[in-house]
């Protein structure tokens, strides 16, 4: 059954400003130690997959259905685009619930026509990473991050006379198939905005529409 849920925050922590973490990188190797991080297939044939609801709205689950190779692990890649408005040479963008998955995961985040790019998470304390630009362009990866619920800001500089700044998010997750090749998965859009969004599922990929919830 599909489900709507009342999105929520973490608040509070301290902020390291390191290029390594050493919190992350500690907490990262006791996930690996503690779960099994079978790596996805991102070209995996899917023969069609489905969603409910057809018309969602932010903050609905998506009850994700389909069909592929028995006891495949299918990569799953969700994207968008956010443009986000400059204030006093400044940007930014927070995340208020964003959920990591259990199991091998990314996520890629790249502003465009900025100087730098600051990421903030919140965990069970808070972890700041900066990068510089080049030509115009930084970009933050990570992967295999401990499962959760955090909240997480994005922001830098801009030269001067920049309007708006371009934000392409790109996660991706693993979907594991039964010895049929059937598989399910409910996804939360509670950290997405509204508009679209793409889901890639193996080799198939459709655009999804979120519209403002009531």
């Amino acid at each position: 059954m599909t489900r709507k849920k009342t999105c929520k925050t973490n608040t509070g922590g301290f902020v390291f400003s390191k290029e390594k973490n050493i919190f992350l990188n500690i907490s990262k190797a006791l996930y690996s130690l503690t779960h099994d991080l079978k790596e996805e297939n991102p070209d995996a044939s899917v023969d069609e997959w489905t969603f409910l609801p057809s018309g969602p709205c932010t903050g609905d689950v998506l009850d994700i259905k389909g069909k592929t190779a028995p006891g495949e692990n299918i990569g799953m890649e969700v994207s968008f685009t956010l443009f986000v408005p400059v204030i006093d040479n400044r940007y930014e963008y927070v995340f208020k619930n964003i959920r990591i998955p259990g199991g091998s995961n990314s996520f890629r985040v790249r502003s465009q026509k900025v100087e730098d790019l600051n990421f903030i998470v919140r965990m069970f304390v808070d972890f700041k990473r900066s990068f510089h630009a080049e030509k115009g362009i930084a970009e933050f990866f990570e992967k295999n991050v401990p499962a959760g619920n955090y909240e997480i800001a994005i922001n830098g500089n801009v030269p001067d006379g920049e309007k708006e700044v371009k934000i392409d998010f790109v996660a991706t997750q693993t979907v594991n198939a039964d010895q049929e090749g059937n598989f399910y998965h409910q996804y939360d859009t509670c950290s997405l905005p509204e508009g679209e969004f793409t889901v890639k599922i193996g080799n198939n990929e459709k655009i999804i529409t979120l519209t403002p919830s009531d």
